[in-house]
């Protein structure tokens, strides 16, 4: 009857780790903030674009080194994403009286260059392994045409 088991513990320990590479959304985390481009602001559709802020997980005052900047339409949907890479933020660390916040900041790059004219607004994805920390940014922004 042993013998039994050691199949059928085998299939379960293979069977627990079948989702160990799926992302894990983790409720909205509003500790972020979209410095640039500001409210209102009119951003020009050219392929270098550079929004920049901070970021952090506040449930545990981490810092998930891994930062995505996802574009997000007027609908709601996701145009375009961008990789962002960590900052030194020494005003955002002595703003929560936190020191450990000082590489809360981002600094990201984005081509939009196909982006239609529009209202834009920005998610800042933080990944900690398999968990996305997910900030909606509430600054709206325009995205214009180039001038011809």
């Amino acid at each position: 009857m042993r013998y039994f088991y050691v199949p059928v513990v085998a299939l379960v320990g293979l069977l627990a780790g079948c989702d160990a590479d799926k992302n894990i959304n983790v409720a909205a985390n509003s500790y972020c903030s979209l410095d640039n481009p500001a409210a209102s602001a009119q951003v020009v559709a050219t392929k270098k674009f550079e929004p920049w802020g901070w970021a952090y997980n506040k449930a545990d005052g981490s810092i998930p080194k891994d930062v995505t900047l996802e574009l997000v339409a007027s609908d709601k949907t996701v145009v375009a994403t961008g990789t962002a890479a960590r900052t030194s933020r020494t005003d955002v660390a002595q703003a929560f009286s936190k020191p450990d916040l000082e590489m809360a900041g981002f600094g990201g790059n984005m081509d939009i260059s196909a982006v239609k004219p529009g209202e834009y607004s920005i998610n800042v994805i933080q990944q900690d392994g398999p968990r996305r920390y997910v900030c909606a940014s509430p600054i709206k922004f325009k995205i214009v045409a180039p001038k011809a």
